[in-house]
């Protein structure tokens, strides 16, 4: 018998071994979840009751005799608050009273009888007791109605002290009836359990045997894969269930394996390849942008510069020098920082002079149509950016902004470190942009730059090539102004 169902158990698959043995373990395991939570269930709901009988028997009795103390202090004195003390116990020892259970099916007869005699008894003290209240203690039978109440009093205390101890009582006697199968309750789930665990240990031999023998064959054979060794002879397995179709599936990728890896050598071979050419690639357009760089710097708008020497003409015929002379002097910084500077990075002090130089040659063009602040501490003046980073901000919301503006407008440029970025802010009060010409810049901005002009999408581009981190946002409301802001960290090695 023993060999057949060894045969019939070896014949199966996979998935009905593992539902013979979830089941049979389950069946167990459910026949002692059941009869747990019904001998749980079964005892704490009878408990609760009884806990909640005493707790509701209590809480009347101990309310009664506050109330009868209450009562007591207000024959004694009648105040204000001996009034109010009085009426709050009278209105929790009602409450208390309506609380009792009263279900003869449930209580029994005995239990009733109590209860009912107290709620009677209660109804006919509270009429004697509103009586003794309102009568005056001079007038003739009032120590006889108040002593008839303490009576009275005395008569509900002690009948809620026998519903009390009766319901005790049955508390009791039901304890000592569900004690000895409780007791018996640890050797019933001892021996579920262990039952549950002798099947559990005979399903697993089924299991064990060739199937863990199989498995740690598969096993060091992995492992000597796993050092790209692919001379392990194949792993076998007679049967056609789920462990041979596994030990077929296995023995098929490991020859495919050791092809793919050979094939992979070659992949990376050529992996490396192209990272060569991309990093040569990314040379070649990091060059790009510094030639655009030299670009921008050789190309001061003509239009600005024509503007810029009529305007000093007509002044130097207005004036006998003063004023021309220093629009020179700031046209000369200008063109001198434009033509002869080469270097990548220049400290943030040289290049807000340059932005100084600019603001002051605009505001001499436009007059109280153009303020212009700069906000920086002077601690970061060494600090190195990009060269021409600055003053092509200024000029595009002076162009784009302030130029357009009949009234004119301010431009504002801060600058601060709070942490290990530098943040820098060019806003104006300009023209500023509708929300369909805002969002196509932004969207240049996720190309690399891609048609963002000259001047923004260079910074755009040098922010990205020279920093690990480096960020361009702007900002713009239609008819209220611009914000461009740049934040960027340490350079890239």
């Amino acid at each position: 018998m023993g060999n057949g169902l060894l045969a019939l158990w070896y014949g199966m698959t996979l998935k009905k071994k593992l539902y013979v043995i979830i089941g049979s373990v389950g069946m167990i395991m459910g026949a002692s979840i059941f009869i747990n939570l019904r001998v749980v269930y079964v005892f704490i709901d009878r408990a609760r009751n009884i806990m909640d009988d005493n707790l509701s028997c209590y809480k009347f009795q101990e309310s009664m005799q506050k109330e009868s103390e209450m009562f007591a202090r207000l024959m004694a004195g009648d105040t204000a608050e001996n009034r109010t003390a009085y009426q709050f116990a009278c209105r929790e020892t009602r409450g208390h009273l309506n609380g009792l259970p009263y279900d003869y099916n449930q209580i029994g007869e005995e239990r009733f009888g109590v209860t009912w005699n107290i709620i009677n008894g209660y109804e006919t003290y509270e009429k004697q007791r509103e009586k003794v209240i309102s009568m005056s203690s001079k007038e003739k039978d009032y120590i006889k109605e108040l002593y008839k109440t303490y009576s009275m009093q005395k008569y509900l205390d002690i009948y809620a002290t026998r519903l009390t101890k009766i319901v005790l009582m049955d508390g009791n006697a039901y304890y000592e009836i569900q004690i000895s199968a409780l007791k018996r309750m640890p050797y019933l789930l001892v021996a579920i359990s262990l039952t549950a665990f002798l099947v559990l240990v005979i399903l697993l031999r089924f299991i064990t045997g060739s199937i863990v023998k199989t498995m740690v064959q598969l096993a060091t054979v992995s492992g000597r894969i796993e050092k790209n060794d692919f001379s392990a002879p194949d792993v076998r397995w007679d049967g056609t269930d789920e462990i041979g179709q596994l030990v077929k599936a296995f023995n098929k990728m490991k020859r495919s394996t050791e092809n793919y890896v050979l094939a992979a050598e070659e992949k990376r071979q050529m992996e490396e390849k192209l990272y060569r050419h991309e990093l040569e690639r990314a040379d070649l357009e990091k060059r790009f942008s510094m030639a655009q760089l030299q670009l921008i710097k050789s190309q001061l708008n003509p239009h600005f510069l024509f503007n810029t020497l009529n305007m000093m003409t007509r002044m130097a015929q207005m004036e006998e020098a003063p004023v021309t002379e220093e629009m020179l002097v700031a046209v000369g910084n200008l063109l001198r920082y434009s033509l002869r500077t080469s270097n990548t990075f220049e400290p943030l002090e040289q290049e807000l002079k340059v932005v100084r130089d600019y603001m002051y040659i605009q505001q001499m063009r436009f007059g109280d149509r153009f303020h212009c602040e700069i906000t920086c501490d002077k601690d970061l003046y060494q600090e190195e950016i990009p060269v021409f980073m600055l003053q092509p901000l200024v000029e595009n919301a002076v162009i784009h902004g302030i130029s357009e503006k009949e009234n004119g407008g301010s431009i504002h440029v801060s600058i601060k470190k709070p942490g290990e970025f530098l943040w820098i802010s060019v806003s104006d009060t300009g023209k500023g942009m509708d929300p369909v010409k805002l969002e196509s810049i932004r969207n240049a901005m996720e190309t690399k730059g891609t048609g963002l002009g000259i001047g923004l999408g260079n910074i755009y581009r040098r922010i990205s090539a020279y920093y690990e981190y480096g960020r361009v946002t702007i900002d713009s409301i239609e008819n209220a102004g611009t914000v461009v802001e740049i934040e960027f960290g340490r350079k890239k090695v």
